[in-house]
């Protein structure tokens, strides 16, 4: 098996002076292996952990996630800013549970591995890659994680970190310790602050019969300061796949990757919780008439990937909603976006109630499903019921009606098995007070994406994922 070293220069120059060398052969797709969080090869992996109780760390995960769409509207108070040496902010995103990781080197070591490996959330909707650094140890700084994952920066030969205003990617004026920062706040007032720094980033692809080894110099966050929510066990950082300019994707693009990328990922309850399926970077070879396809919408400085829903439907009856509430008005507060860094999907609250309604005269209608609530530290879900004695496959799917393509969720797809009491089983979605609508990675289960941001198209078909990883 051939392995081929494919080094794409460093991101301190302009990108648009990036140019490959030429004995150096540059790959326009990388086909990247994704890991489940409940896998064995997963470092998130806790064996004494019941099934419900990862379930609940998934949904909590969402409910975090929508907290953190409301309070990316908040400042923090000049006076904490320049106490932390920042004279402005920038906010990401941070979650606890994903239900798509993938495996990454990062930094330049010696023997026995040049680099270090991190398991990494994929996340659409976050504009920045970032690691736990090791500064996080020192006086005034604080670490996330029990035991936290550190990415020993100081050790690394290649490690730097840009000097605050020197670099295009900086945040004009955003400060700390002299060099360039970012800031990310999000639910319960919890909050990372971290330098940005230029690192080599090593992706293990898989390509035909060769494994190749793609090194890039990317700038990324090196995380320092953290507090509030805690994490689970083995969380490294974000791998930032949206629309801002320090994204993965608008990173490597201007080094001949094709400004594109797609991923397949298989099913929560899929009795194989190996290879999870996989991320392209880069072109894709497809087919349009082969897919469905929608506009993604771009607003601004926004990282997210907006898309215009027109309606819901339930089996073949179109819910009574307006299609005027998924439109995006108010930052952060309307608006539809799909996010693989958020497990289930939170509709809109108008949205959800009318779906609700729906579904619960189904059941009724059905005679042998019993409506209950489960317990604070249960399920965290809002719609359950009993009776269930075959699959899920037995309920109506759900449709979201997007301009130009319908999104089809087959059942498996819209609920979830519980496993007390055994019959039971919940709606896999979350009302969002905020007006918000997230398409969460639950509902993206064996179904193939790709992100054409070259031309603004988000093209989607069913597929099983795990046949492709």
């Amino acid at each position: 098996m051939r392995r081929h070293i494919i080094s794409l220069f460093s991101l301190l120059i302009p990108l648009t002076l990036l140019l490959p060398h030429k004995n150096i052969k540059i790959s326009n797709a990388l086909k990247i292996q994704l890991v489940h969080p409940n896998s064995l090869d997963s470092p998130f992996f806790l064996k004494n952990l019941t099934r419900q109780q990862r379930i609940n760390h998934l949904i909590r995960d969402s409910i975090n996630r929508a907290h953190s769409r409301i309070s990316t509207t908040t400042s923090y108070s000049n006076k904490t800013f320049s106490q932390l040496g920042l004279t402005r902010q920038h906010e990401i995103h941070v979650k606890q549970s994903s239900l798509v990781l993938l495996k990454v080197g990062v930094g330049t070591f010696q023997n026995p591995i040049s680099y270090k490996t991190y398991y990494l959330r994929m996340d659409t909707a976050s504009g920045l890659t970032w690691l736990q650094c090791e500064d996080c140890l020192k006086p005034n700084k604080k670490c996330f994680g029990n035991p936290p994952i550190i990415f020993p920066n100081t050790q690394s030969s290649s490690y730097n970190a840009i000097p605050c205003n020197t670099h295009e990617l900086c945040f004009k004026d955003i400060c700390l310790d002299g060099y360039c920062a970012y800031s990310a706040r999000y639910s319960s007032a919890s909050k990372a602050i971290g330098t940005l720094a230029t690192e080599k980033f090593t992706f293990d692809t898989v390509s035909g019969q060769d494994d190749i080894t793609n090194v890039f110099d990317l700038v990324f966050g090196c995380n320092n300061i953290y507090h509030g929510l805690s994490t689970n066990q083995g969380d490294s950082g974000v791998l930032g796949l949206g629309w801002s300019s320090r994204s993965l994707m608008n990173q490597i693009t201007p080094t001949g990757i094709h400004n594109s990328f797609a991923y397949c990922f298989s099913h929560y309850d899929s009795s194989d919780l190996g290879p999870l399926g996989y991320l392209t970077l880069g072109s894709d070879d497809y087919s349009q008439d082969d897919f469905s396809v929608t506009a993604l919408r771009h607003y601004g400085k926004d990282s997210h990937y907006y898309l215009n829903l027109e309606g819901i439907s339930v089996g073949q009856r179109k819910l009574t909603i307006e299609k005027e509430i998924f439109v995006r008005r108010e930052k952060g507060k309307s608006g539809t976006i799909i996010s693989t860094g958020s497990s289930f999907t939170s509709l809109n609250q108008r949205a959800y109630k009318e779906l609700r309604r729906v579904l619960e005269r189904y059941f009724e209608s059905q005679g042998r499903y019993k409506p209950f609530k489960p317990g604070r530290n249960e399920i965290q879900l809002d719609l359950c019921y009993t009776g269930l004695k075959g699959t899920l496959n037995e309920f109506p799917s759900i449709t979201f009606h997007f301009s130009g393509a319908n999104l089809i969720l087959k059942s498996e797809n819209v609920f979830i098995k519980i496993d007390d009491p055994p019959d039971g089983f919940c709606l896999a979605m979350l009302p969002h007070a905020n007006g918000v609508t997230i398409i969460g990675g639950y509902q993206q289960s064996n179904i193939k994406f790709i992100y054409d941001r070259s031309r603004y198209l988000l093209l989607f078909k069913p597929e099983y994922c795990n046949e492709g990883a």
